[in-house]
């Protein structure tokens, strides 16, 4: 016996409330109120769709208003803390505006990020927010040439105006360095990935600037450069064997969360206590930093405030609303969270 059910349609819903197609599709695309149709009407439809399970087409939809109700989101790592948290806000957002959120992993990987953003095309999305890789620029030109709405979020793509939210990367890395300075730690070292990417770059120029503006002379390694296609275990390695190499080192500065966990195991590998032998500081909050013992000093990122912008401004953006003459930028001052891993120290000979 033949048990499927045949799939309902638009012309279904309205022969069996004997109204017209466009009545109906007036209703499902949210139109009705402003089309003059009674409440009462409103709501038969909607009784009706929810009783026979019916499920509008997206390609149709886009082809009847130009919106498939749709975003994508492209970022680095969804399981990383900062971007996950990023992704849940912008989803919470986006369900509160009646879109759905495509989420996908760059891995930062350049291959991998072209053809997320091709497929997000594909995939008729009203607009992107991206996590650009650092040879996105042809891929994100051509965002601009098809006039497809697009964010810039987390980082910048050197040579391209775009629409962006991101982080003052520059004056949190200042403002945490010079914490390290002001509680009597002046020879600090830097661990951070080395990738050429804008936040990156901006968060080791503000550790430079700060110690330079401290006129702090570094007669010692004082920065580490590692690379993001390292294992784990290669990663804690080289953090263990700077320490090693550089025993007049106080305190350490991580440029990113994952990093900063790597740190503490590679400071445990080598015998030493934070904050007694050496202090720790990191860019990025994360989870368990506040639940260490000791607790971890962070610059921390204002997740909710970055996403829900970026978010508003695509919408602008894809509704037309947008009047910036240039292209939008905001950068977000990070907080300076002080915690047990800092201490301030006696100065020397006192």
């Amino acid at each position: 016996m033949n048990t499927s059910v045949k799939k309902i349609s638009i012309k279904d819903i309205a022969k069996e409330l004997n109204l017209s197609i466009t009545t109906v599709s007036f209703v499902l695309n949210g139109k009705g109120k402003k089309m003059g149709i009674s409440p009462e009407t409103n709501n038969r439809v909607h009784a009706l769709i929810k009783k026979r399970g019916f499920k509008p087409n997206n390609a149709a939809r886009v082809l009847r208003n130009g919106k498939s109700k749709t975003i994508g989101l492209i970022v680095e790592d969804i399981s990383n803390y900062f971007f996950g948290k990023i992704a849940k806000v912008i989803e919470v957002e986006a369900n509160k505006n009646g879109y759905s959120v495509f989420f996908s992993s760059t891995e930062n990987n350049n291959a991998t990020a072209k053809k997320l953003i091709n497929k997000m095309k594909d995939s008729s999305v009203d607009g992107i927010i991206i996590t650009a890789t650092q040879g996105l620029k042809t891929e994100i030109l051509k965002l601009k040439e098809e006039n497809i709405p697009f964010v810039l979020i987390d980082r910048l793509v050197p040579g391209v105006d775009a629409d962006y939210v991101i982080l003052d990367n520059y004056i949190g890395a200042y403002n945490l360095t010079k914490h390290l300075i002001d509680n009597n730690y002046k020879k600090i070292g830097f661990v951070t990935i080395e990738n050429g990417m804008s936040q990156m770059i901006d968060r080791e120029r503000g550790f430079v600037d700060a110690l330079s503006d401290a006129k702090i002379k570094t007669g010692y390694n004082s920065i580490l450069k590692v690379s993001i296609g390292q294992s784990d275990e290669v990663i804690v390695d080289r953090i263990k064997n700077y320490v090693a190499e550089n025993p007049t080192i106080d305190s350490l500065f991580f440029s990113t969360n994952y990093l900063g966990a790597f740190g503490i195991e590679a400071i445990q590998k080598n015998n030493l206590k934070i904050p007694s032998n050496i202090a720790v500081v990191s860019f990025d909050d994360n989870v368990f930093f506040k639940l260490l013992t000791p607790s971890i000093t962070v610059a921390s990122q204002p997740i909710k405030e970055i996403a829900t912008k970026a978010f508003q401004h695509l919408m602008k953006k894809i509704e037309n609303e947008s009047s910036q003459p240039r292209p939008y930028g905001q950068i977000i001052a990070p907080d300076i969270i002080v915690r047990d891993s800092s201490p301030k120290r006696k100065p020397r000979g006192k």
